[in-house]
């Protein structure tokens, strides 16, 4: 009986789903968490900023009432009027600052403490208010100002309608103190008060105004304008635990004034005197809330500031964002789902085939290579099972392949070692030919020397107009030239003894372009010395140098048949303790198949150059430690670059002589 078999594919799936779900639950339930911490975390963070910013606008307000009394306090006649009557009381202009500034009094006070005159109530005066400590301070001289609590009757002396206006039903309000039916009839007032001063600087007495904040919805308007704009918030002025002042509406659109503070924050704020803020029930919903305790000038709370916004808004987008992560990690675990599918059945098409083909092998039937393409342990053994069958095939190929590479590997190192061959058969040519050249040289000047002064003596036996003159000086020139290329292939073959002694590199090169004017023509040209105010000194053979640059400057003159600018230039590299010296010409540039060759011995681009010049040259230079680059290309003439170390101890051979300063050999 067959065994009942679960396919691979169904365990991939579960394997991959079961871990995958779990991660996807545990993902939202953090996220979930994460994000209502981070949204209620910011709020409240919000609210308390907002609180601060709040106090700012109600201590505004106290600072603005100190600010009228102090201007109106300055005026000279009230304090000339308490003194000696002798200037009438300003009462037309306290009646309109009282209007214009919309206060609730504005009283004067003379230094005992008696009012003297009430502008919002002309006909009450004569009472004392010498036990209100904002007066006190007053009379003493200092400016205040502050919040306190008026009964009604104090209302009432200092403006009849107050004590109407500040009456407020108090309503009963959840989670507040039980209240029956009454009524709210003091009034939080905001009171400032400025001395009045004489001309001399004593007190004559005090102006004193105040603002009544019960039912006045200003200070809360200003305050929700300011910091919520047109989010939603609320702010509040509490008497005691009593709104007088609010834009917190009821249930039929009201403002709520006459509800109750929360008792739970009532005892926070008003009997710990301590700032709130967390989630609060205020009126008939929850808001994140701030609630700062407000005091009177003997710091007794008096009451309490409140800002706040509903929590209703920050659910919804709470619940929001839950569900759009949810809908994400669905829309993961779809795909998650999907692909596993997917994979699986993958998987498993290899692992028959591969069943398949083992039963056929069993039988004895011609094996196919199977196709997997993967990457994986099932790819591997399909991979095994194919290489059975190909091994015999591929070990000729791979032999063929080992020989070819070998073979090829063989011929470049047949290649380098050609080009090794041919470099050290160049050196030891070159070599050779400076020993021919140092015995050519030696063998050629003293018959040349015979030559040249036979001939110099028949030049001079033989009149100048004689017919035969021209010959004579034909071979004295060309023995002239000989002993020039007998001397060319001395100092190449570096027979030569250097004379090591310091000079003026910018003098040297001013005699060479000085005296040039004796082999070259130089109306055509025009010679450039950007050395010039640099005066260098240089250690090396003088005569040697200068026939180097003789002959780069000639060089540079004659690749100018036309004629054109020479500049010769020398720059001082103190950091590397060498001498730059550039020879730049006009003329027609050099070939870049002529470039290898340049400096190569007997090659010349000129019909009668002996091809040495250069090679000469470059030999001083690197006897002397130094380098000689060129720079060209056709068309756009050439730069010649000699680099010369400044100090020759290190740079000489054995048999070079030293000449100091005055020396003369």
């Amino acid at each position: 009986m067959q065994r009942v078999r679960t396919s691979i594919r169904r365990k991939l799936i579960f394997a991959t789903l079961t871990p995958l779900c779990v991660a996807i639950l545990l993902c939202w339930l953090i996220g979930s968490l994460l994000i209502t911490d981070r949204i209620f975390r910011q709020a409240q963070q919000k609210v308390i900023g907002d609180l601060k910013l709040a106090r700012k606008v109600y201590q505004d307000e106290v600072n603005h009432l100190a600010s009228i009394v102090r201007v109106a306090g300055m005026t000279p006649s009230m304090a000339d009027h308490l003194v000696s009557s002798s200037q009438p009381l300003p009462e037309k202009a306290l009646q309109q600052l009282l209007k214009e500034e919309q206060l609730s009094f504005l009283n004067v006070i003379d230094n005992s403490g008696v009012v003297h005159y009430r502008a919002a109530n002309p006909v009450k005066k004569g009472d004392r208010l010498d036990g209100d400590p904002l007066v006190a301070r007053a009379l003493k001289g200092e400016m205040t100002g502050g919040a306190q609590i008026y009964s009604a009757e104090r209302l009432a002396a200092e403006n009849r309608s107050l004590a109407e206006t500040a009456q407020t039903a108090l309503r009963a309000t959840p989670r507040a103190r039980t209240v029956s039916n009454g009524s709210e009839r003091r009034g939080l007032m905001l009171v400032a008060v400025a001395p009045l001063l004489t001309s001399d600087g004593r007190v004559a007495g005090a102006l004193q105004a105040g603002f009544m904040l019960n039912g006045d919805s200003r200070v809360v308007d200003t305050i929700t304008r300011i910091v919520f704009d047109k989010d939603g918030g609320a702010a509040t002025v509490f008497l005691g635990d009593v709104r007088i002042a609010t834009n917190v509406r009821d249930s039929s659109g009201d403002r709520a004034t006459g509800t109750l503070m929360s008792d739970e924050v009532a005892r926070v704020v008003l009997s710990q005197g301590k700032l709130w803020s967390d989630r609060a029930f205020v009126l008939s919903n929850w808001f994140i809330s701030a609630y700062e305790p407000i005091s009177d000038p003997s710091g007794a709370v008096i009451g309490a500031l409140y800002v706040g916004m509903p929590e209703q808004p920050l659910l919804d987008l709470r619940k929001n964002l839950n569900l759009i992560f949810a809908a994400v990690l669905l829309f993961v675990a779809v795909i998650g789902v999907t692909l596993s599918t997917w994979i699986g059945s993958r998987l498993a098409r290899p692992l028959r085939a591969l069943a398949e083909a083992a039963r056929r092998m069993a039988s004895g039937e011609r094996i196919e290579p199977i196709l997997v393409r993967s990457d994986d342990e099932v790819g591997l053994l399909a991979d095994e099972f194919n290489a059975m069958t190909r091994e015999v095939s591929t070990l000729n190929q791979t032999l063929e392949l080992k020989v070819v590479e070998r073979t090829h590997q063989l011929e470049e190192k047949s290649q380098q070692l050609l080009t090794a061959q041919k470099e050290l058969a160049k050196s030891e040519r070159l070599a050779g030919l400076g020993m021919l050249a140092a015995g050519v040289a030696h063998e050629i000047n003293n018959p040349l020397a015979v030559i040249r002064g036979n001939a110099e003596l028949l030049q001079v036996a033989i009149a100048a107009d004689s017919e035969d003159r021209e010959e004579v000086d034909a071979i004295v020139e060309e023995a002239i030239r000989i002993g020039r290329i007998v001397s060319n292939l001395r100092v190449f073959s570096r027979g030569g003894m250097q004379r090591v002694s310091r000079f003026s590199l910018g003098a040297l090169l001013d005699g060479i372009l000085d005296q040039i004017g004796h082999q070259i023509p130089l109306e055509r040209y025009r010679i450039v010395r950007d050395y010039w105010g640099k005066d260098m000194m240089l250690e090396g053979d003088e005569d040697q140098l200068r026939q180097v640059f003789t002959n780069l400057i000639v060089n540079g003159l004659q690749a100018m048949p036309e004629g054109g600018d020479l500049v010769v230039d020398a720059v001082l590299d103190a950091a590397a303790e060498r001498i730059c010296v550039t020879i730049c010409d006009q003329g027609g540039g050099i070939r870049g198949e002529d470039m290898g060759r340049l400096f190569t011995p007997f090659f010349s681009t000129k019909p009668q150059g002996t091809g040495l010049g250069l090679a000469v040259s470059y030999g001083i230079v690197s006897d002397h430690g130094g380098e000689i680059n060129v720079n060209s290309s056709p068309g756009n003439g050439a730069t010649f670059t000699v680099l010369l170390p400044i100090h020759q101890e290190q740079r000489v051979s054995s048999d070079a002589v030293h000449i100091k300063p005055g020396e003369v050999q």
